[in-house]
């Protein structure tokens, strides 16, 4: 059986107006069109919808049982077309954004601002974890859009450059070296470190070998968060090296922020996505944002 929703259309029209010819005017059709739909509709169906004289158009008993199914269906479809429109014009869906916990609640937390002040009937979901939960929460379907520090990411989840995000060395206000503005590698030969990602101190002593072979890092603790190894740092168990973004947390660990030199050192940010998966309107306005806004950042 082929139906068309055209000719739903003209069955319900033709219905509730009871003539052909004021069907397809509002239909916007010929009267031989809107009476060629209603007898596809009836020969696809194998029954008679209307009785039809001279003077009168009445639905049979037949019609008159399959009209409420027909309105339903037409009334699913009108409800399908305005919830598209909906999404389309981002007046309703959910965006879905998976970032790393500090980060979640700093520079991102500003973009989702206004992201949420454009598009204030959006609902948002954020889960925030640790810098090496991006990609697999990305590859689960947790989250549309991922944004973290460089990951492998595997045949199934594809990247695109947001910002290269200075990291900065982290000490307590009472460590020595707190009351400078920088420091260099080779001031921190002996110190302790408080390290939060495996990948992260692994590509930190790439850095420091391609520098001076004689650098290294001497972990003294290893935890899993950033604002853990923030806490640490200020409880003087040793010094971190962090992204700039956690600097507003300055104050609540009584910690500093030295920039670094020979060398400094930078991060490459990215927005994680599924690959050959399409983003919703909401993930691709939300996307684009980022882009705007790590120009500004």
């Amino acid at each position: 059986m082929n139906l068309t929703l055209r000719q739903m259309r003209a069955f319900s029209v033709v219905a509730r107006t009871a003539s052909f010819t004021l069907a397809a005017r509002q239909l916007n059709l010929t009267q031989s069109a809107v009476s060629m739909l209603v007898q596809q509709l009836e020969e696809e169906l194998g029954l008679k919808l209307f009785d039809r004289s001279r003077h009168a158009v009445t639905l049979t008993e037949g019609g008159q049982q399959l009209l409420p199914l027909a309105r339903r269906m037409l009334d699913d479809l009108r409800q399908i077309e305005e919830g598209a429109t909906d999404l389309r014009l981002l007046r309703s869906g959910v965006l879905r954004v998976v970032a790393p916990q500090l980060m979640a609640c700093t520079w991102v937390a500003g973009v989702l601002a206004r992201f949420e002040q454009a598009h204030p009937t959006v609902g948002l979901r954020i889960v925030d974890g640790s810098a090496d939960d991006i990609v697999g929460a990305v590859r689960r379907g947790d989250a549309e859009l991922g944004i973290g520090p460089e990951r492998v990411t595997g045949e199934d989840v594809t990247r695109s450059f947001l910002m290269h995000v200075p990291m900065r060395l982290v000490c307590a206000a009472s460590h020595p070296l707190a009351g400078r503005q920088t420091v260099s590698w080779r001031d921190l030969r002996d110190q302790r470190w408080v390290v939060y990602s495996g990948d992260f101190s692994r590509y930190v002593e790439q850095r420091l070998h391609e520098h001076d072979a004689s650098l290294s890092m001497q972990t003294a603790t290893e935890v899993r968060y950033l604002t853990t190894a923030l806490a640490l740092v200020g409880a003087g168990l040793g010094v971190a090296m962090v992204p700039d973004y956690a600097r507003s947390f300055a104050g609540n660990f009584g910690i500093r922020f030295l920039a670094l030199r020979s060398p400094a050192l930078n991060r490459e940010f990215f927005v994680y996505q599924r690959r050959s998966l399409a983003l919703s309107p909401a993930a691709q306005a939300f996307a684009a944002l980022l882009q705007a806004q790590s120009h500004r950042h």
